[in-house]
């Protein structure tokens, strides 16, 4: 990819073609896998393809003799190994995404049973820890809620661009939007996270984006042009353009992507069916 946060030639053959290959309807974007482990070639192509030009794929499986393995090797064949070790990561590379009675734990809120706002995974980490893609997987869907919400954040620039070229010129501020070292006990586990929403990423020349609805301990900057461009962004956000995914995963599907925009509704487990989600993010592009 050119460079389209510059060039207005190379923006506009990058956006009739995006436009051009977009796809918005979600049962055309829902792949049947029969083997996880072993994907045909016609299966990975169709996801291949569905990230290439929209940057996600929803996946279907039969019921898997061992989660985390079978997720684990499906992920590798797309290039997806180099995981991200954060917090509460467990085998294999991926979180248990689920309500947690942990106190430490609690306090985030993907391991609640809370809404989560529109955001890309990794925010807050550091250049050299940059999350380029991740999947999602439902093991055991909640009684009620738990919708996942997602949209294609170059989609997302294209519209902004096409409305306010000016905003997303704000959003590319090399120091837009910072997020505070996390320090427990007087110990850095974290160091600040300092860069722009909007970015060129030199490992896969990709256009691609760094940033949460949440606004607690997050700090914009000091910009009237960049606190107005974020309140148009978060407007878009939560319309409903056609671009716009909202779907509630059952048991065995699964979504990968190359970390796009994403929320999440608030949801109710009853006891002994608690819902369960696995998640892997990577360093790596989906290839």
């Amino acid at each position: 990819m050119a460079n389209i946060l510059v060039s207005d030639d190379d923006y506009q053959f990058w956006r009739d073609e995006k436009l051009a290959k977009a796809v918005t309807q979600i049962e055309d974007c829902l792949i049947e896998i029969n083997n996880p482990k072993q994907l045909t070639q016609a299966e990975k192509k169709q996801i291949v393809n569905l990230c290439e030009h929209n940057n996600f794929a929803l996946f279907q499986t039969p019921q898997l003799q061992d989660y985390e393995k079978d997720l684990v090797s499906f992920n590798q064949q797309f290039g997806l190994d180099d995981f991200d070790a954060h917090l509460y990561v467990e085998n294999q590379g991926l979180a248990h995404i689920t309500q947690s009675e942990g106190e430490n734990q609690s306090e985030f809120i993907p391991y609640t049973n809370r809404a989560i706002g529109w955001h890309t995974d990794g925010y807050y980490n550091a250049i050299e820890n940059r999350v380029r893609a991740f999947s999602l997987y439902c093991v055991n869907p909640a009684s009620s809620g738990g919708e996942n919400n997602w949209i294609d954040h170059q989609m997302i620039y294209l519209l902004l661009r096409q409305q306010n070229p000016e905003v997303v010129k704000a959003l590319t501020h090399a120091k837009a939007m910072s997020i505070p070292a996390h320090i427990v006990d007087g110990e850095i586990r974290r160091e600040t996270s300092v860069g722009p929403i909007y970015f060129i990423d030199e490992q896969t020349n990709q256009l691609s984006m760094r940033y949460t609805q949440r606004k607690k301990s997050i700090e914009f900057y000091n910009s009237e042009e960049i606190k107005q461009a974020v309140e148009i962004l978060d407007q878009l956000l939560s319309s409903n353009t056609e671009y716009h995914f909202s779907h509630t995963m059952s048991a065995n599907q699964g979504l990968i992507c190359n970390n796009i925009l994403h929320s999440r509704s608030s949801f109710t487990d009853e006891a002994g069916s608690v819902r369960l989600m696995l998640r892997g993010r990577y360093f790596n592009k989906i290839h």
